[in-house]
């Protein structure tokens, strides 16, 4: 093989790993569960607990990455602690305004999503997408009482879409 071709070989390798969605800070969609392993474990500090917005700390664990085929198809991400019916109704405002803030826009939320005690289930809760990264994110509280947590769920827009098709 000639030098050039071997250089746009390589070239056209890296432009595709570039093309990978951002799913969540370093992690890419379709990334390999050996990868994505080695990403955590090695910022094990840094997805212990980290902010979104404003007091909203979340975590990210071994149990947030989901895969397909060892390859990471999406990532759940929740509050750090359990909270109680005020403080969700604040970091659900919160979260969806940092978000926002990231360039996310509304697609879906639940009539009155302000009030997790209304929750419709087996229905979406909250869903924003970005359309430039190409990313969708559902938010949902979980809990009842005095006890919830909020998630954050990051898909792959174009894979989300494909198995919408596919039901």
């Amino acid at each position: 093989m000639n030098k050039p071709l071997i250089l746009i070989v390589i070239i056209l390798a890296s432009l595709s790993t570039y093309a990978q969605t951002k799913l969540f800070d370093d992690f890419t969609y379709m990334m390999t569960k050996k990868e994505a392993y080695s990403l955590l474990k090695n910022n094990k500090k840094k997805f212990t607990s980290f902010l979104l917005g404003t007091s909203n700390f979340f975590t990210l664990r071994k149990g947030s990455l989901i895969f397909e085929k060892d390859d990471l198809i999406h990532i759940t991400i929740w509050s750090k602690s359990n909270l109680n019916l005020k403080k969700t109704k604040q970091m659900l405002n919160t979260s969806i305004n940092h978000l926002k803030s990231q360039g996310f826009e509304l697609v879906y939320a639940q009539p009155d999503w302000e009030n997790p005690l209304s929750k419709q289930k087996n229905r979406p809760y909250i869903r924003l997408i970005h359309k430039k990264n190409k990313i969708m994110v559902e938010v949902e509280p979980r809990g009842r009482a005095e006890a919830y947590n909020i998630f954050l769920s990051y898909y792959d827009l174009d894979w989300f879409r494909e198995k919408l098709v596919g039901l």
